[in-house]
C-alpha cells in the first residue's frame, strides 16, 4: 500500500500532482490535508498547501445472506463411480451427437419443416464490435484534436491525440500511459474534458452546423458500458426476486441512458430517474403483473398464430408440387 505527500499552491493541486506520481484515479486514495496554503503578509511568511495520498486497499464483495445459496442436505448418497469409458469415446459421441443434430436439421429445412424450440432458443454469438481506426494524419488539422492537445498539455500530462472522423462527427483518443489522471472518479474528468472540447469545435455552429464530439481512452467507454449494462441486469434480477425497488447511486445523464437502454424491452422491471443534478439517479421497479401479461401473447393469440402458419404451409404445399410434376 503506497503513501506519499505532496505539496502545491492549493489543495486541489498537491492531490493532482500526488494523483500524477501514483498514476491512479482519485476514488482509489484516501486524502489527508497535512496543511493548508498560506500567502502570508506581503509574500513573506508563505506557506504551500500539502496533503497525503494513500492508495486504498481493494474492497471485498460482501454479499448479502438472502443471495448465498442454502446449504444442501446430505442424504448420505453412494457416490456414483467414474465411469472407466475413456475420454476419446465420450469426445467421439459428443462429436456423433452434434453431427446427427446437423443431418436432422439439413432434412427439416429441405422439407420445409419449422426448427426445433431448441435451435430457435439458441442465442446466436454477438459479433465483436470493430474497432475505431483511430490515426494521427486525421488529428493534424482537426480544431477539436488541437484543442485537445493543448488542453492535456496544460495539465501537465504527456500524450498525443488521435481522431477519426464519421458523419455523426469526431471521435477523439488520448494515448497516454498516465490515462488514470485523465478519467477521473468514473469518467468525470473524461467528461469535463469532452464538453470543453465540444465547445471549442462548435463554436460557430449557427453558420458551420454542430458537430458531435466523442473522446475516449483506452476503450474506457466501451467498458463502462458492459459494467453498467452487466449492474442493470444483476439488479433487475433482484428487484424481480424481491418485488421491492431499488434506488442506484447517483450518476450523470450519459449513464443513466445506458441503464435505461439496457433494461429497456425486461417484462419483468422498469426504469425511471428521480431527483435533481448532480444527484439524479435510477429507480428500478417492478411491474404490475397486468404489464406483464400485456408484453405476453396470451393462448388465444398462439392457437391462431399456429392456425396462419398450418394454412401458410397447407396452401404452399400443392403449388410446390404442382411445380414438381411439370419439371417431371
Amino acid at each position: 500500500m503506497r503513501s506519499i505527500e505532496s505539496t502545491g499552491r492549493s489543495i486541489d493541486e498537491a492531490i493532482f500532482h500526488g494523483l500524477q506520481q501514483l498514476e491512479i484515479s482519485i476514488d482509489g486514495v484516501e486524502i489527508e490535508i497535512l496543511q493548508q496554503e498560506s500567502k502570508g503578509i506581503l509574500g513573506i511568511g508563505a506557506r504551500p498547501a500539502k496533503v497525503r495520498l494513500t492508495e486504498r486497499e481493494p474492497e471485498e464483495v460482501v454479499m448479502p445472506d438472502y443471495l448465498k445459496e442454502p446449504p444442501r442436505p446430505n442424504r448420505d448418497r453412494p457416490r456414483r463411480e467414474r465411469s472407466d469409458r475413456p475420454r476419446r469415446e465420450r469426445g467421439d459421441r459428443n462429436e456423433r451427437e452434434a453431427r446427427m443434430e446437423r443431418e436432422a436439421q439439413l432434412e427439416r429445412e429441405s422439407r420445409g419443416e419449422r426448427p426445433s424450440r431448441r435451435e430457435r432458443e439458441r442465442k446466436p454469438e454477438r459479433p465483436e464490435k470493430p474497432a475505431i481506426p483511430y490515426s494521427l494524419e486525421a488529428a493534424q488539422d482537426n480544431p477539436g484534436a488541437i484543442f485537445l492537445q493543448g488542453l492535456i498539455q496544460h495539465m501537465g500530462v504527456e500524450g498525443r491525440v488521435l481522431a477519426y472522423v464519421e458523419e455523426e462527427g469526431i471521435r477523439l483518443c488520448v494515448d497516454t500511459p498516465t490515462m488514470g489522471v485523465l478519467i477521473g472518479h468514473r469518467g468525470e474528468t473524461l467528461d469535463a474534458m469532452q464538453y470543453l472540447t465540444s465547445l471549442a469545435v462548435n463554436r460557430n455552429r449557427k453558420e458551420d452546423g454542430y458537430t458531435r464530439v466523442t473522446l475516449d481512452t483506452e476503450g474506457y467507454r466501451e467498458k463502462r458500458e458492459e459494467t453498467l449494462a452487466r449492474l442493470a441486469r444483476k439488479i433487475a434480477g433482484q428487484v424481480k426476486a424481491s418485488g421491492r425497488p431499488r434506488e442506484l447511486e447517483p450518476m450523470n445523464p450519459y449513464e443513466r441512458r445506458v441503464l435505461h437502454a439496457s433494461l429497456q424491452n425486461n417484462p419483468y422491471v422498469t426504469t425511471h430517474s428521480e431527483g435533481e443534478e448532480p444527484n439524479r439517479r435510477v429507480v428500478i421497479s417492478p411491474k404490475p403483473r397486468e404489464a406483464r401479461k400485456e408484453q405476453r401473447p396470451s393462448k388465444e393469440k398462439q392457437q391462431q398464430r399456429l392456425v396462419e402458419e398450418v394454412e401458410t404451409v397447407e396452401i404452399i404445399r400443392p403449388a410446390a408440387d404442382e411445380a414438381l410434376q411439370e419439371q417431371e
